[in-house]
């Protein structure tokens, strides 16, 4: 027996026990119809992957509480994989909960900075306690930018810290996007030292799809939104390229408007090869390119971390959707609307919501 079918073979069947348990198209569209969050709180109680999360919270009364529980359920999922996982396919993994710890910290500095908002690790903080590169309860309990940077000292985020301390100038929208460019660049050397050339292919397909969509995102709003100069376009685009070549990255950076961007865009590879994408429309586009890219790989290799990979993305797009309803319910908008906006996010090449 091949190792690829020893290490995957239970692990990719597991998958498949746990993608049966996401939310279909159908139940996405009856709780859209809810007169009100705790009638979608109460819908969620019942389905297979959020009761058992939702009987460990005795009271759930505000927006903080309803996504700690979806949060939970996200690493909830993952902390089961991982412990199910061989030692290639853990090692893939653990790229993936860098971001996660990215996550975390984008929330502890959301409160430093705006005191609107604190980290949540629910009740999955054991599994931030094991794997996390710094002290979870000093990061998240940090009331100033000084606290937070004495919790990550020693850590890979101790010189980040320090250099945005000393000035005074930065923003949270600011810290944020730095903390994305440092979370894709240090990911991408992280995929170098995968040692089984397989998940290497895999992860490298998907990450470096992802940074390409994510600078090309960031380069489309700054014209169309911003009127940014190139030398600001360039200080915030991820220092890396995939697919796209670094003359059109140039070319697009360079462009006068969004008009002669998404013509440049349109001769890259992403719009040239055969599954090309239609045309450019933001993030709808980006959810369809990354939906294809995960297709790709789980086609290309159904026994490895791929299926996996995909599970969870999938995972953290129905909460994306979840959150969609829960806020269209809150502020009392019609149902049909918030049908649409879910509808447009699940994409249409995703068989799931066709």
């Amino acid at each position: 027996m091949s190792v690829g079918l020893l290490e995957y073979s239970g692990l990719v069947t597991k998958t498949k026990s746990m993608r049966g348990k996401l939310l279909s198209r159908d139940e996405f569209l009856q709780m859209a119809e809810f007169d009100t969050v705790d009638g979608v709180i109460g819908y969620l109680r019942e389905r297979q992957g959020y009761a058992s999360i939702y009987q460990s919270h005795e009271e759930i009364r505000h927006r903080a509480q309803v996504e700690a529980v979806m949060d939970d359920s996200l690493y909830g999922d993952y902390g089961k994989l991982y412990r199910f996982a061989g030692v290639q396919a853990k090692r893939g993994l653990e790229i993936l909960f860098f971001r996660y710890e990215i996550n975390v910290l984008k929330s502890c500095l959301e409160h430093v900075y705006q005191g609107s908002s604190s980290a949540r690790l629910g009740h999955l903080k054991l599994l931030f306690d094991r794997h996390a590169a710094f002290d979870t309860s000093e990061a998240v309990g940090a009331e100033t930018l000084g606290e937070l940077q004495m919790a990550l000292q020693g850590t890979r985020y101790e010189s980040f810290f320090n250099h945005f301390s000393q000035n005074l100038q930065m923003t949270y929208s600011d810290c944020a996007m730095q903390l994305d460019i440092f979370y894709y660049s240090r990911a991408w050397q992280m995929r170098k030292k995968l040692a089984d050339a397989r998940t290497r292919k895999i992860v490298t397909g998907i990450l470096g799809t992802e940074i390409d969509w994510q600078n090309i995102l960031w380069m489309y709003r700054s014209k169309r939104f911003f009127d940014q100069q190139p030398a600001e376009i360039y200080a915030n685009l991820i220092p890396v390229c995939y697919r796209i070549k670094k003359e059109q990255l140039r070319q697009m950076i360079r462009a006068e408007g969004t008009e002669s961007f998404v013509n440049i865009l349109a001769k890259t590879a992403y719009f040239t090869d055969k599954d090309a994408v239609v045309k450019m429309g933001d993030e709808i586009t980006f959810r369809q390119v990354m939906e294809k890219t995960y297709r790709q790989v789980c086609r290309s290799y159904p026994l490895s971390i791929a299926p996996v990979l995909s599970y969870l993305y999938e995972k953290e797009q129905e909460i994306d959707r979840l959150t969609t309803i829960l806020e269209g319910v809150r502020y009392q908008m019609p149902a049909r609307e918030i049908q649409e906006l879910v509808l447009q996010t699940a994409g249409e090449k995703n068989s799931r919501y066709r």
